[in-house]
């Protein structure tokens, strides 16, 4: 079986991912032993992984197998023993396992919810989009020359109406760092720059200059952009990552926005509960 080779001969794989591994791939639960002719399962010793830092998951599972069934073993001996005690039956516990019940049901309806909505279909809908949404890839090549006044921008756009070079002003005037290499910034795409240089730029035609200053909190800039282009869109399975955590985030949001739509959730002050959660406490 895929699975169990991949349990034996992996080192390096996170008790996560094997834990998603096991839900995706076996229909069947696999017992790892028993505990009184009872069976031990896999996913319960994966559950177990999960809770544990990063540092012991690096290694892989061969060195944490047997105490992570002895801890499912254990558990189940305590939880037993509370059950005879009626130690599930007080108040203080008893909530405790509503809560932790709540938490189970709540991710397993989530997450049902959510992958039943990242499909192959879904998925290439959204690739499809982002591929034809050409201004989320589109770059601009562009100079600059940043000076510190407003009147120190306006003359050099006169000297640049009067037929002077770019290049030259730029290494002439430009306190930027891109100055002595004549003001240049390369390409870039929407999201690079502070917002009001990038607007300008990518509003500009090809081959034209700032009509009037440009202000950024470094100063006051003339743009010149010399190029435009659309960069070329990654494949579908670059994406795929990336396009079914987005797709999941979306679903999930959507669902969450649904259930509460229905619903009144009243939140007391902070304060309030803190100064009774204290007065509680010196009470006791």
């Amino acid at each position: 079986m895929k699975f169990l080779s991949t349990l034996a001969t992996s080192g390096i794989v996170s008790a996560t991912l094997l834990f998603a591994s096991v839900m995706a791939q076996a229909q069947e639960r696999i017992a790892v032993g028993t505990l009184n002719g009872e069976p031990i399962w896999l996913d319960e010793i994966m559950a177990v992984a999960q809770t544990l830092p990063p540092e012991y998951r690096e290694g892989g599972l061969a060195g944490l197998y047997t105490q992570l069934v002895d801890e499912v073993a254990n558990a189940r001996l305590a939880a037993a023993a509370g059950r005879d005690s009626g130690l599930d039956r007080e108040e203080r516990v008893a909530n405790a396992m509503k809560l932790a019940a709540d938490r189970v049901l709540a991710e397993a309806y989530m997450t049902d919810l959510v992958a039943a909505q990242i499909t192959d279909d879904a998925i290439q809908t959204a690739y499809d989009n982002f591929v034809a949404d050409e201004t989320s890839r589109e770059t601009v090549t562009a100079s600059h020359i940043l000076v510190e006044t407003e009147d120190e921008a306006k003359g050099i756009i006169a000297q640049l109406n009067d037929g002077a070079d770019f290049a030259e002003l730029a290494r002439e005037k430009s306190t930027g760092p891109s100055g002595p290499n004549g003001g240049e910034l390369g390409s870039f795409s929407r999201g690079q720059m502070v917002p009001a240089f990038e607007n300008a730029a990518f509003e500009m035609p090809v081959d034209s200059y700032s009509g009037a200053p440009v202000q950024t909190q470094f100063g006051w800039h003339v743009i010149k952009v010399s190029a435009r282009d659309i960069a070329p869109a990654p494949t579908l399975d670059q994406m795929r990552e990336q396009i079914v955590s987005n797709l999941s985030r979306q679903t999930f949001a959507r669902v969450v926005e649904t259930l509460r739509a229905g619903a009144a959730v009243d939140v007391r002050p902070y304060d309030e509960v803190l100064d009774e959660a204290q007065a509680a406490d010196s009470s006791q």
